[in-house]
């Protein structure tokens, strides 16, 4: 390293520096030291998939994500084939996943989703981006407030 330094430092002097040769892949490799990498547990979250077709598979996915899972389930198309009967065990399940503080949130047309208390959702709201004042138009504005602020004589 010190050698290099000199070189360089002498360059100015009219001595050449020369480039150091290529390294094979298999020498770089030799000389690097392997560190140990520990992994870390973590806890695994669980998702269960189910279908609701009556009331006794409502109570299933509620009693599943009051218990920790989160759950996907399958319903018959809720803008198509829903009846009256089946807006009731939605409007249960809802009213039950809310006394345990869970979520139940319908994904698309033919699916919900049920969560339990430890699980947040939080929806992704895109920021407006600022339009930009085309530049004449800041440079009129920008006169106009100093006319503004110099009052004529």
């Amino acid at each position: 390293m010190l050698k290099k330094l000199k070189q360089l430092l002498n360059k100015g002097r009219g001595e050449n520096i020369s480039t150091p040769s290529p390294v094979s892949i298999d020498d770089y490799l030799e000389e690097i030291e392997e560190i140990p990498i520990s992994t870390v547990e973590e806890e695994k979250i669980t998702i269960k998939v189910c279908s609701i077709e009556d009331e006794k598979d409502a109570i299933n996915a509620i009693v599943l994500a009051e218990a920790g899972y989160i759950v996907i389930a399958k319903t018959p198309n809720l803008e198509k084939e829903i009846d009256d009967e089946f807006v009731e065990i939605i409007r249960k399940m809802r009213n039950e996943v809310a006394k345990f503080g869970g979520m139940l949130l319908a994904l698309g047309d033919e699916h919900l989703l049920i969560t339990p208390k430890n699980v947040i959702i939080e929806k992704l709201i895109k920021e407006k981006k600022e339009t930009k004042t085309p530049p004449l138009k800041s440079m009129l504005t920008e006169k106009e407030e100093e006319k503004e602020e110099k009052p004529e004589e």
